[in-house]
């Protein structure tokens, strides 16, 4: 059981990382200050860059919590096709894409003030997300769809989170259409793979 003082510093990062992500909804990445995140939660705003590093780091810190909690769905989707590889790809990029077109977060990050550097955390700067993705994907994966091999399991996640960060940041047709269309583009790949 963790310590108090542990538990403690854990409720105040959460209620920092709440406040953050109120206020990237409100405004926007120029929005995003440190001293607000600071009254919100009534600590000095010296304790904000003391839990949170600076701004960049708090709008890192905030997409990843975000993240955990999306994939926690999406791999919900997963599991309901625990032995079927395309069915569970089908659901898992539908779950995705729906959950990205109504979160407020994403919203934030692609149109509000300061889009252009948030959403880098899509796009050229993404790198801690996918990999954070990757991480619980891959896991998901090897234990749900055994007849496929890590290597072909790990390509497959690799294509479909990078095809669906894409239609994330430029949407390209109703979640369920793109779903279709990367379950029948990776389903073969992914048959052949589980044939080996």
């Amino acid at each position: 059981m963790a310590s108090f003082s542990e538990r403690t510093k854990r409720r105040l990062r959460d209620e920092l990382l709440d406040a953050a992500y109120d206020a990237l909804v409100a405004g926007g990445y120029e929005g995003l200050r440190m001293a607000d995140i600071a009254r919100r939660t009534g600590v000095s705003r010296q304790t904000v860059y003391n839990e949170l590093g600076d701004k960049w780091d708090v709008l890192q810190a905030v997409a990843t919590r975000e993240t955990e909690r999306f994939l926690v769905l999406v791999n919900e989707a997963l599991a309901e096709h625990e032995r079927d590889a395309i069915a569970g790809l089908r659901a898992a990029v539908d779950r995705a894409l729906t959950l990205a077109s109504d979160n407020p977060l994403i919203k934030a990050a692609l149109t509000a003030p300061g889009s252009d550097q948030a959403s880098q955390l899509l796009t050229t700067r993404g790198h801690q997300i996918l990999e954070l993705c990757h991480q619980r994907l891959d896991t998901h994966v090897r234990s749900h769809w055994p007849d496929v091999s890590p290597d072909d399991a790990r390509l497959g996640v690799d294509i479909a989170l990078r095809v669906v960060l894409s239609h994330i940041v430029n949407p390209a047709g109703a979640p369920a259409t793109v779903a279709d269309e990367v379950a029948r583009v990776l389903g073969p790949f992914l048959s052949a793979a589980s044939e080996r």
